[in-house]
């Protein structure tokens, strides 16, 4: 796949700068929302909250033996693959752990595609260094895949999303996943369900890429048409989704409350409210389990507020206008507040006061975190200000210059920021903040995979709201592309940032897998809501079937 290029081309830019320039406006996509939907709602009562709990240990307990006594190799990675399907995996770190660690050991032959492939998966996705070799074993002697394999609809699927577990230079994996998709492609219509919805929403995002919460609501469903089920891991995920299920909803009412509270938006009509898409999209996807409850609301709060801080910058802010809060932002002191318009003084107030106060829900020893907290939020808005500061001058910058700000700009808050600020101590420790403020090539990558989603998703959508040139404009000019051009080099570009993301999870030493996992999960959040549900933070209807699964609609038991 093709790299970003490193040549770079000078800015094209008028002398004079315009002191002045109109308003723009968008007409955004209203939420799908009412203010008080989740204030309101009231989650149906199936069983009794002390049976529902202590079901679930009895179920936990049960599925732990389970996997305890399971020694057959086949059985063992089926197994773990369905938990892992059913997202309660968390619930076995240990237990999956030590029976993939023992898997590994026994390096175990097999002529099964859809073990090898699985077991594949696995091994990366858990960090075990797996060699891609295994699938030369299904190769012919001119070094294709062997045609008898295109027979095994199962295997196929199998081997498509192990792909994309792939390393840089792994062309092996490269041809699994061309082989497999076209073999998966013409077999769909004889396919029975409830493989082919699997093989359907597999073609569209592979396995790898869909967000853990959104695949275990489909597979949950889907599993009843299983020809052969397991009760109890099956009764297990159903539990298990709901309580959580019930725990967010409950995050949502809180944030509500506070949204509401605030009442910013009556002077901000040009700006988009995006609380519920902002907590669902941005903020539940990186971590679903109730133990992150305080991390979620806090990264909730920042992205609804940050949402009006980019609409003001992006649409209807004047350069003047901008410049002031630019130095607002940058000297973080509420009494700068007072020179901004009337319109934007108390967003401002309120903006600057809810991030100081967070400051108050860390523990003595998180406290340290606050310095670096300020530092990714004004770094976001000097971002902000660059670009303005080019459309100003009627600039056309290149790409490379024009896409610093737009990476920079947002790793500042979305890295050594805000996903990470109420993780507790046992998590993050200062050492990994430390490390995140050195932004690790992990985190440029996640970045890179929601900058140039995001563009080449919504490119038609700005170039239409009379903002600056984004890097995907810039690009499609500077080397002289057509818009699918310019995006196929942009889905490029994220596929190598995929790739070294994959490469950064096997076996990794600065830090553990568990905030590796947060920035994997960065990347399948714009995978799973951009792509697969069409830019659903900004064409919310588009994703308002899937929040209503699951965040209203508990499954029956």
């Amino acid at each position: 796949m093709s790299s970003e290029p490193q040549k770079t081309c000078p800015a094209v830019c008028n002398n004079e700068k315009q002191e002045s320039f109109a308003r723009r406006s968008v007409n955004y996509e209203p939420t799908s929302w009412s203010a008080d939907t989740f204030i309101t709602h009231t989650v149906p009562i199936q069983k009794l909250k002390d049976w529902n709990e202590a079901r679930i240990r009895e179920l936990k307990e049960q599925a732990s033996s389970i996997l305890g006594s399971t020694t057959d190799p086949v059985e063992m990675v089926n197994l773990i693959d369905t938990i892992e399907h059913f997202g309660i995996g968390y619930h076995f770190k240990r237990e999956i752990h030590d029976a993939l660690l023992h898997l590994h050991d026994a390096n175990l032959l097999s002529w099964d595609l859809h073990h090898v492939a699985t077991r594949f998966r696995l091994f990366r996705q858990h960090g075990f260094n797996a060699s891609s070799d295994v699938f030369l074993n299904f190769k012919d002697d001119q070094g294709n895949f062997d045609e008898n394999i295109s027979k095994d609809p199962k295997g196929l699927l199998s081997l498509y999303n192990a792909g994309y577990l792939a390393t840089p230079g792994e062309g092996i994996l490269a041809d699994a996943i061309s082989f497999a998709r076209g073999h998966l492609s013409l077999m769909l219509d004889d396919l029975r369900s409830p493989l082919k919805k699997q093989v359907l929403r597999s073609l569209k995002i592979p396995l790898h890429q869909i967000l853990p919460r959104v695949e275990a609501r489909f597979y949950i469903e889907e599993y009843d048409e299983e020809e052969s089920r397991d009760g109890i891991l099956h009764e297990l995920a159903k539990l298990d989704f709901n309580t959580l299920q019930s725990l967010h909803l409950e995050e949502m009412k809180i944030l509500s409350l506070w949204w509401k509270n605030l009442n910013i938006g009556e002077n901000l009509k040009y700006a988009r409210d995006r609380l519920l898409e902002g907590y669902f999209i941005f903020a539940l996807p990186l971590y679903f389990e109730a133990e992150y409850s305080r991390a979620r609301i806090m990264n909730a709060k920042f992205l609804a507020l940050a949402t009006i801080v980019d609409d003001t910058f992006d649409v209807f802010g004047t350069y003047e206008e901008c410049k002031l809060l630019n130095d607002a932002i940058q000297r973080w002191d509420e009494k700068a507040v007072d020179f901004l318009p009337m319109y934007l003084r108390k967003f401002c107030h309120q903006f600057i006061k809810t991030v100081n106060n967070f400051e108050d829900e860390l523990e003595p020893s998180e406290k340290y975190r606050m310095p670096y907290i300020v530092k990714s939020v004004q770094t976001l808005v000097a971002g902000n200000m660059q670009e303005v500061e080019w459309h100003a001058s009627s600039c056309a910058p290149s790409f490379h210059e024009r896409k610093t700000p737009a990476l920079d700009g947002n790793i500042g808050s979305f890295v050594v920021g805000f996903p990470f600020l109420g993780l507790q101590r046992e998590v993050i420790t200062k050492e990994i903040f430390q490390w995140l403020n050195a932004i690790p090539d992990v985190a440029m990558d996640s970045m890179r995979i929601m900058r140039y989603t995001d563009e080449f998703v919504s490119y038609e959508r700005e170039s239409k709201s009379g903002q600056g040139p984004t890097s995907f404009e810039c690009y499609k000019m500077e080397h002289k592309l057509t818009k699918e051009e310019t995006t196929m080099k942009f889905q490029s570009f994220c596929e190598d940032a995929w790739k070294r993301i994959n490469q950064a999870c096997i076996s990794p030493a600065d830090v553990p897998m568990t905030v590796l996992e947060i920035f994997v999960n960065m990347g399948r959040m714009m995978e799973t809501f951009y792509v697969y549900f069409n830019d659903g933070f900004n064409k919310t209807s588009s994703v308002k079937k899937i929040i209503s699964q699951l965040l209203l609609e508990p499954f029956s038991l």
